[in-house]
């Protein structure tokens, strides 16, 4: 009996340690290896905006984070509300647009490194951290068709200028702006100009009506993927610089292996140029998922896969 005893507490024994093995590992299982490196990252309301956040959540999955992706939170007044308020840990933002609408900073006439010191010394007397920026940039710029450009010989916004005159399109409030038409008849002289309002967006087809010789556009409008629209250039820098960057806590950096995370974010960033949003932004204007189009970029630059340490 004592023998028997014996055995069937051996036998229980060897179950009890089954059982937590099991246990252990169906716990592990629950408890991905990301959960620790958790990041709530927010965007703006546009097709970009919510691309790029795409771009760093699946890059950063690859690498072990785990990432609350809260797409159009709203402009970036709202973005970085969230974010000193403690409701998101980081959000896509543009340098430009950090030192004129947050720091309330003059932005014309600084290039994109200048524009990014400034922007990054601001937010870290704030307790925040940027990314290093992207190769492209989404600002203001001056548009016109291939043809109207070739067949006047225009290279630069001042070349307009030369003119006897012409119709600007663009959004209404642009006429009042300085980093809008103010802004250009004072930079580049263009008293030549008049102004015709049309909803953003509608711009294009302006041009391609006759209703506009030239207009307000962005660098990496999809529109411009055909080849069929000239950007003016810009020498003046009066629409400033505008690359793209994460803010990011430091408080969350701290807590999740700044070096690491960065890494990943710089590495997606470094692969951006603008050739490559204005397509990502065509492809998801017309009708693709976010998160595929994103998916389909990384793969092609071999970021869905995870980074080897230096």
């Amino acid at each position: 009996m004592r023998r028997l005893s014996a055995v069937v507490a051996l036998v229980c024994l060897a179950l009890l340690a089954a059982c937590g093995e099991a246990n252990t590992e169906r716990n592990a299982s629950q408890q991905p290896q990301g959960a620790s490196l958790r990041v709530i990252l927010g965007t703006q309301e546009f097709p970009e905006g919510r691309i790029l956040g795409e771009l760093w959540r699946e890059a950063l999955a690859v690498n072990g984070y785990t990432v609350d992706l809260r797409k159009s939170i709203g402009p970036a007044e709202d973005l970085d509300r969230s974010l000193r308020d403690g409701e998101i840990d980081g959000y896509v933002a543009y340098t430009g647009t950090v030192l004129s609408i947050v720091a309330g900073m003059e932005v014309s006439g600084l290039d994109p490194e200048e524009t990014y010191a400034k922007a990054k010394e601001y937010y870290a007397a704030h307790g925040m951290a940027m990314s290093q920026m992207t190769p492209f940039q989404n600002r203001d710029a001056i548009a016109t068709t291939r043809s109207f450009a070739l067949e006047n010989d225009l290279t630069t916004i001042a070349d307009l200028r030369r003119l006897d005159g012409f119709v600007l399109g663009a959004r209404p409030e642009f006429e009042s702006l300085h980093l809008g038409l103010k802004g250009l008849q004072r930079v580049y002289g263009l008293s030549n100009a008049r102004f015709a309002p049309f909803a953003l967006g509608a711009q294009y087809a302006a041009l391609d009506n006759g209703d506009a010789d030239a207009v307000n556009a962005f660098t990496t409008d999809p529109q411009l993927r055909d080849g069929d629209y000239v950007l003016l250039e810009d020498p003046e820098l009066l629409f400033g610089s505008q690359n793209v960057v994460m803010v990011v806590s430091k408080d969350k950096l701290d807590s999740i292996d700044a070096e690491a995370f960065l890494r990943v974010v710089d590495a997606v960033n470094g692969e951006l140029s603008e050739e490559a949003m204005v397509q990502m932004n065509a492809e998801v204007t017309e009708g693709g998922d976010d998160s595929e189009v994103a998916t389909r970029f990384l793969r092609s630059v071999g970021l869905m896969q995870p980074l080897r340490g230096d």
